[in-house]
C-alpha cells in the first residue's frame, strides 16, 4: 500500500481541496484526482466526499483517518531509519591503534568487513595509549584499539589476552623453560615506546626489580635488534614478537604476565550502526587469528 497517496489525501484534507492540495504537491489537479480515485478503488472504500466548495471525508474516510495518520506516520519513520542507514554505511569509520594492532590485525578485520560492506571506508591512526585515548576523548575517531587501562573513563572492549614474554640473546646460556623478572635485576634493558612501554614498566613495577633500564625512543622492530646483537634483554607482547624477526631467544614468564588488548569507545550505547558492525567483525576476526584466548 503506497503511502504517497494517503499523504496526499491528508494534504488534501488539510487544504480543503484538491486543487490546492495538487498546487503544493507538485501535481495536477487532474492528477491529483486520478491518484484519489486510484486509491478508493485500490482499498475498496470512499474516503472523500467532492463538493463545489472542496472535498471533506466520506463517514467511513472518518472512521479511517486514525489508522491512515498511523499509517503515513509509521511509513515516515521507516523512511528516515533507512536514509539513516544508508547515510550511516557511507560513514568514514575512523580508527586508532597501537602499530603491532594495525599491523597484524587491522588488514584482515578491515578486509572482512569490507566484503561484507564494500562501500566502507577508513581512517587509520598509529600511536601511543596518551595520543589514542586523546583521539577517542575528542570525538576525533570512533574507537580506539589499546591495552586496557584502569580507571578509565571509556567503555571497555575485550577482544585479547595478549601474552607477554622474555626476550634474550641468541648466545644467552639460561636453560630454564620460564623466566622470573628478578633474572632482568641490572641487565640492561630496553623498553620500545610504541604501545607496549605502559605494560612492560606496570611489569617491572608489580616485580620491584630495578633492571638497567636505557633511555631510548625505539620501535618494537629495533628493540628485538638490539636484542638479538646481544646489548641487553627485555619483555615484549606476543602479538608484537609474531610481527617482527629477530635471532633472538623468547621464554614464557614465571608467573605469566600478559596485557588486555581491546577497544575503547566513549559509550557503547551511541556506536554508529556501522561502527557497531565493525566492532562485530573485529571480535570475530580476532578470535580467528588468536585462538579462543
Amino acid at each position: 500500500m503506497d503511502s504517497e497517496k494517503f499523504n496526499a489525501l491528508l494534504k488534501a484534507l488539510e487544504c480543503g481541496s484538491l486543487t490546492g492540495a495538487a498546487e503544493e504537491l507538485g501535481y495536477t489537479q487532474a492528477g491529483l484526482t486520478h491518484m484519489m480515485n486510484r486509491l478508493e478503488k485500490e482499498i475498496g472504500v470512499s474516503l472523500l466526499k467532492r463538493t463545489k466548495t472542496g472535498v471533506r471525508l466520506s463517514p467511513d474516510g472518518k472512521k479511517l483517518l486514525p489508522y491512515i495518520k498511523n499509517f503515513t506516520d509509521a511509513a515516515l519513520s521507516l523512511d528516515t531509519a533507512i536514509n539513516n542507514i544508508k547515510a550511516d554505511e557511507s560513514k568514514v569509520i575512523r580508527i586508532a591503534a597501537y602499530s603491532s594492532i594495525a599491523n597484524h590485525w587491522l588488514p584482515a578485520v578491515i578486509s572482512a568487513f569490507r566484503s561484507e560492506n564494500p562501500n566502507a571506508t577508513f581512517e587509520l591512526h598509529v600511536g601511543l595509549p596518551e595520543e589514542i585515548s586523546r583521539l577517542v576523548a575528542n570525538g576525533e575517531v570512533d574507537l580506539g584499539f589499546m591495552s586496557r587501562i584502569k580507571n578509565s573513563n571509556f567503555e571497555w572492549i575485550h577482544l585479547l589476552d595478549d601474552p607477554i614474554f622474555a626476550v634474550l640473546p641468541p648466545h644467552d646460556t639460561n636453560g630454564d623453560k620460564f623466566i622470573t623478572m628478578d633474572f632482568f635485576q641490572d641487565k640492561p634493558f630496553f623498553i620500545p615506546t610504541y604501545g607496549a612501554d605502559g605494560d612492560i614498566l606496570r611489569i617491572i613495577k608489580e616485580s620491584g626489580i630495578a633492571p638497567n633500564i636505557n633511555s631510548t625512543t625505539v620501535d618494537d622492530a629495533t628493540v628485538v635488534s638490539i636484542v638479538s646483537h646481544g646489548l641487553g634483554y627485555s619483555i615484549l607482547p606476543k602479538l608484537i614478537l609474531d610481527g617482527v624477526k629477530g635471532n633472538v631467544i623468547t621464554r614464557p614468564l614465571f608467573p605469566d604476565e600478559h596485557r588486555d588488548l581491546g577497544i575503547i569507545v566513549k559509550s557503547k550505547d551511541t556506536m554508529p550502526i556501522i561502527v557497531q558492525k565493525f566492532v562485530a567483525c573485529s571480535k570475530k576476526i580476532v578470535k580467528e587469528l588468536e585462538g579462543n584466548n
